[in-house]
């Protein structure tokens, strides 16, 4: 069924807070063309401009998320996808007198097509960009970098939660197991805890194994998914993984001791983003008044009548 907005219909502030009253079949009966009165063709535009402006809020707030996390270990930053809202196509409606002038009989309904109308824009989704971050070497051993597409996993000892994560920068708990700087324990492939000797030089090779004094005694977890887009950020370096992410082992991915893997958020482009968001803000801001002003012109000078 296509939507249309019927132009000569009467613009009643009930037209405007309930279009269903204006909701009609064109012409009469079933199979006909769903007729929409909607809002006021005078402040449509309103409303495209504060569709707008919502969008650039929304990419303000997400280049300065990325922003405030430049300096943060393994955090990735998220993009802004935008989407037109549909379009509506407009036709202009008339009943074509018969024959005969003097016919009683109705006329023949006729529409003439005036095209689409578009209705401003919104955000479509957040996704988040995976790609590798800088790698810089800090000479902490406890400290690990990933290169390739894998995540470590971590476990909340609290709620038992597993999330995975690209911030490698582990330290030795009190109870001897590796862990965040948060507190959550870092998990071996198996998905259990893993203990770290006190005393001993470790040494952890790119497969994860760890080696204390030249002897293995553990395997730091290493995890890749099928399908990264489904996963669900959680904080500000976490991801939850649900089924549809398919994780496995790791196959190409390569953990790097004494280093940390840096955001890869880009500030240059993030400050020209936030710049360009703020000015189209201004933009719709100023088209919103500009079309305000209008409406209480046509009100109060237009609409005037003598007395």
């Amino acid at each position: 069924m296509l939507i249309v907005t019927r132009l000569d219909y009467p613009r009643t502030v009930g037209a405007a807070t309930k279009p269903d009253r204006l909701t009609v079949s064109w012409p009469p009966g079933n199979g006909g063309i769903l007729v929409c009165g909607g809002v006021f063709l005078l402040i449509r535009g309103i409303y495209t401009a504060a569709a707008g402006a919502m969008v650039a809020e929304a990419m303000v707030d997400n280049v300065s998320n990325n922003l405030a996390n430049s300096s943060t270990n393994g955090f990735k930053r998220t993009l802004l996808q935008i989407e037109s809202q549909p379009t509506r196509q407009l036709y202009r409606f008339q009943t074509d007198p018969g024959q005969n002038p003097d016919n009683r009989l109705p006329g023949v309904s006729a529409q003439d097509p005036i095209g689409p109308l578009g209705s401003g824009s919104d955000v479509y989704a957040t996704p988040t960009n995976y790609e590798q971050g800088q790698i810089a070497i800090n000479g902490n051993s406890y400290s690990f970098a990933l290169s390739g597409p894998g995540f470590f996993a971590v476990q909340d000892p609290t709620t038992g939660q597993i999330t995975y994560t690209r911030d490698g920068s582990f330290m030795r708990a009190a109870d001897g197991t590796l862990a965040t700087v948060d507190g959550k324990s870092v998990l071996n492939p198996g998905g259990q805890s893993i203990v770290m000797p006190a005393i001993g030089k470790v040494e952890v090779g790119t497969d994860g194994v760890v080696n204390v004094d030249g002897a293995t005694s553990a395997q730091i977890g290493v995890f890749e998914f099928n399908n990264v887009q489904a996963l669900q950020p959680q904080g500000a370096t976490g991801f939850l993984a649900p089924q549809a992410a398919g994780i496995h082992a790791a196959t190409q991915t390569s953990v790097l001791q004494y280093s940390e893997e840096k955001s890869n958020g880009d500030v240059v482009s993030s400050i020209v983003d936030l710049i360009n968001a703020e000015r189209w803000f201004d933009a719709n801001e100023k088209s919103i008044q500009t079309q305000d002003d209008a409406t209480n012109q046509a009100i109060t000078v237009v609409g005037r009548t003598n007395t």
